[in-house]
């Protein structure tokens, strides 16, 4: 009996929640210095801000928040005046000559900048059984994100990945978290 209880518990929780976990997707070109390398942590693009839940912003912020508690030196671009040509908010890319500029600019050794797909929640219906099935509320959100040096314009780590949970916010915490883990540091 307790065998079969085993075996109905492991289907009925650990398989329905076991496609919400994926790996990280990640690239590291040598390690980091985060006791003496400064990160300016760029707004990232939002693919979705028809939405209207600034998730370019939240990402932006998680990152930057994330970096700190793992120890970084975070340079806070809020209080950076950009030229009009290098405005970071809804910008995908940069050229290595743009991204050595706002080093210049901000005082900045890495630059971090990426991009957010939050796709729209959808229900499906979670069940082991007919009888006790009910409809899940979820949020899928993807960020890919790169570190470039601001002396050469080299990408020195990039990250992708995506996750399921039951909130936005919830969602885009644990990619941010996932991908701050992937990079290499001394």
């Amino acid at each position: 009996m307790r065998r079969r209880m085993i075996f109905i518990l492991f289907f009925a929780i650990v398989l329905p929640n076991s496609g919400c976990i994926s790996s990280a997707y990640f690239f590291n070109r040598g390690e980091i210095d985060k006791k003496v390398a400064t990160i300016a942590v760029l707004h990232f693009k939002d693919f979705n801000n028809a939405e209207g839940n600034n998730s370019g912003d939240l990402a932006r912020s998680l990152f930057e928040h994330n970096l700190l508690k793992r120890g970084f030196n975070i340079i806070e671009i809020e209080k950076i005046q950009f030229p009009e040509s290098l405005k970071t908010k809804d910008r995908k890319d940069f050229s290595p000559e743009e991204i050595i500029e706002i080093g210049k600019i901000s005082g900045a050794d890495y630059v971090v900048y990426g991009s957010v797909y939050d796709y729209k929640s959808y229900q499906s219906q979670t069940s082991f059984l007919y009888l006790f099935s009910w409809l899940e509320l979820t949020y899928s959100v993807g960020i890919s994100a790169r570190m470039v040096a601001c002396k050469s314009g080299d990408v020195v780590w990039s990250g992708s990945l995506s996750r399921l949970s039951y909130s936005f916010n919830d969602a885009t915490s644990e990619v941010c978290k996932e991908l701050i883990r992937t990079i290499k540091f001394k």
